[in-house]
C-alpha cells in the first residue's frame, strides 16, 4: 500500500497528526458547562466522564501493545480512530430528547402550564401532580443520559485513544533510531498541544450547532484524518537503517541480536520498577498542577488581567503550549546528553517547581504564575519522550508497543494520585502547599532514582 521508497519523515508527521487528534481527550472542559446547564448534572458528575477517558486510555494501552505486533501499527491504529469516533458519536445521542433549562431547577412551579413532549407526545404541565410525574420521568432520563455519556464517551472513546496512541510511539522509535528522542518528542508534541487547536473547534461548534452536532461531527473528523493518516504507518524491515547514518559493522550486528525483552522478562527486573517509580512520581506532580492550574491562580491572589487575559486563562493555554514544547526539548537533549542524565535534569526542575511554584505565584503575581507554568510545562512535557525512549534503550524495540503499555500504567495511577491528592489535602487545610511539598518530596525520590538507575547493558544509556 505504501511505497517502500517513501522518506521517513512521513511516519513522523502521520504519528504527530494522530496524537493532535487524540489530544482532544484534555477538551473536555468546554462541554462540562453545556452539559450541567441541560441536565443539571454536579461538576462531580461531569467530573467523573473525564475520570474515565484517562482510565481507560490507560487500560486500552495494554491490548493495543499485544495486538501491534500481531495486527500491524495500520490496523490497530484504524480500530483505535474508529473506537474514538464511535464513542464520539453515541455520546452525541446523550439525551436527544431532554428540554434546555429543565432539569437545573426541575421541582419548581414555573413549569406549570408549560407544554411538554414526551414520547412525541405534548403534555400540558397544568399541576403539580403532573409535574411530579415529568420530574420523575426526567430525573430517570437524566441518570441514563448520564450513564450513556460515561459508556460512550469515557469506556469506548477512552479505549480508543489507548488504541491509536500505542502506535505512532513504537513505529517511530524504529524509523529513527538515530535520533529517537527528538523525533517521539515531536511525535508526542502533537497529544500536549491537541487541545489548544481542538478546544477552540469544540467551542465554535457548540455555538454554532449544538453540544450533540459537536460531539457528532467531530467524531465523523476524527475518523475520517485516523483513518488517512494510518494509511502510512508502517514498520521497517528487520536490520533496516537510515541510509546516510554511519554505522560500524559491530553496530549492524548489534542491531540485529540486541536484546529484546517480552513484558513477562521485563517486569522481573528491577530496572523497570525503578524506571516505573519515576514515572509514577514525576507525572503525579505535573498532573497536579494541570488539574488545579485555574484556581491555585485564583486562589493566590494572582488572577491579574495579562494581555486584556485573566492570568488563570492564560495560564491555562501557556501550560499547554510548553506541554508540548518540552517533549521536542527534552527529547532532543537526550539524544545528546543520554537518556539517564535527561531524567535527572528534568527530575530537578520539577523538584525545584514544586517547591517554589506557590513562592512564585505569592511574591510575584501573575508574571511568576506563568514563569512557573512554563517552567512546569516543559518538566511534564519532557517525561512523554523519555519514556518510551528509555523503555526501548533498555528493554529492546521489537516488543516496545506491549512494554510500554505496561509502563504507561505508571501515568494512570498517577492520574488518580495528583490531582485526587492535591483536591483532598485542599479540603482539608484549606490550602495547596502541602500537596506541593509532598509532590517535591517524591521528586526528590525521582532525582535519586535517576542517580542509581544502571543500564542493563554494557552501553552509554
Amino acid at each position: 500500500m505504501i511505497n517502500k521508497d517513501f522518506p521517513r519523515w512521513i511516519y513522523l508527521i502521520c504519528g504527530f497528526v494522530i496524537n493532535l487528534i487524540l489530544g482532544v481527550i484534555f477538551s473536555w472542559s468546554v462541554f462540562i458547562e453545556p452539559l450541567e446547564k441541560i441536565f443539571g448534572w454536579t461538576r462531580a458528575m461531569t467530573s467523573g466522564a473525564f475520570a474515565l477517558v484517562v482510565l481507560f486510555f490507560s487500560v486500552g494501552m495494554l491490548p493495543a501493545g499485544n495486538l501491534l505486533e500481531k495486527w500491524g501499527p495500520r490496523k490497530v491504529v484504524w480500530f483505535g480512530g474508529f473506537l474514538l469516533a464511535l464513542g464520539w458519536i453515541l455520546s452525541s445521542l446523550s439525551g436527544m430528547f431532554a428540554t434546555d433549562g429543565f432539569f437545573s431547577d426541575p421541582t419548581a412551579t414555573r413549569f406549570l402550564d408549560r407544554v411538554e413532549i414526551i414520547n412525541g407526545k405534548e403534555i400540558k404541565i397544568s399541576d403539580k401532580e403532573t409535574l411530579e410525574k415529568i420530574v420523575k420521568f426526567r430525573g430517570a432520563y437524566n441518570i441514563m443520559s448520564l450513564y450513556w455519556l460515561y459508556l460512550t464517551y469515557g469506556v469506548i472513546s477512552g479505549i480508543g485513544i489507548g488504541f491509536a496512541y500505542n502506535v505512532p510511539i513504537p513505529v517511530v522509535r524504529r524509523w529513527f533510531p538515530d535520533k529517537a528522542g527528538f523525533a517521539i518528542g515531536l511525535t508526542v508534541m502533537g497529544f500536549g498541544m491537541g487541545a489548544l487547536f481542538l478546544a477552540p473547534l469544540a467551542v465554535k461548534l457548540i455555538q454554532h450547532f449544538g453540544w450533540h452536532n459537536a460531539f457528532l461531527y467531530m467524531g465523523i473528523m476524527f475518523l475520517v484524518i485516523i483513518f488517512i493518516a494510518g494509511i502510512f504507518l508502517k514498520y521497517p524491515p528487520e536490520g533496516w537503517y537510515p541510509k546516510n547514518h554511519n554505522i560500524s559493522l559491530q553496530e549492524k550486528h548489534s542491531i540485529k541480536e540486541e536484546i529484546n525483552f517480552t513484558w513477562r522478562e521485563m517486569i522481573r527486573t528491577r530496572q523497570f520498577w525503578l524506571i516505573w517509580l519515576w514515572y509514577w512520581f514525576m507525572a503525579a506532580a505535573g498532573l497536579l498542577v494541570i488539574g488545579h492550574i485555574k484556581v491555585i491562580i485564583d486562589e493566590y491572589g494572582a488572577n491579574t488581567p495579562i494581555f486584556s487575559m485573566s492570568t488563570s486563562v492564560l495560564a491555562v493555554g501557556t501550560l499547554s503550549l510548553f506541554n508540548g514544547f518540552g517533549r521536542v526539548v527534552f527529547g532532543t537533549i537526550s539524544d545528546k546528553i543520554g537518556r539517564r542524565n535527561t531524567m535527572l535534569a528534568d527530575a530537578v526542575l520539577m523538584s525545584l517547581m514544586m517547591f517554589f511554584f506557590i513562592p512564585l505565584v505569592v511574591t510575584f503575581g501573575a508574571i511568576g504564575a506563568i514563569l512557573g507554568v512554563v517552567l512546569i510545562g516543559l518538566s511534564y512535557g519532557g517525561i512523554s519522550p523519555l519514556m518510551p525512549n528509555i523503555c526501548g534503550d533498555y528493554f529492546g524495540t521489537r516488543n516496545l508497543g506491549m512494554n510500554y503499555a505496561i509502563l504507561f500504567t505508571a501515568w494512570g495511577v498517577a492520574g488518580i494520585l495528583g490531582p485526587v491528592m492535591a483536591g483532598f489535602i485542599r479540603d482539608i487545610t484549606g490550602k495547596y502547599e502541602l500537596a506541593y511539598i509532598v509532590s517535591g518530596v517524591m521528586c526528590i525520590i525521582a532525582v535519586i532514582i535517576s542517580l542509581i538507575l544502571k543500564p542493563l547493558h554494557n552501553e552509554k544509556i
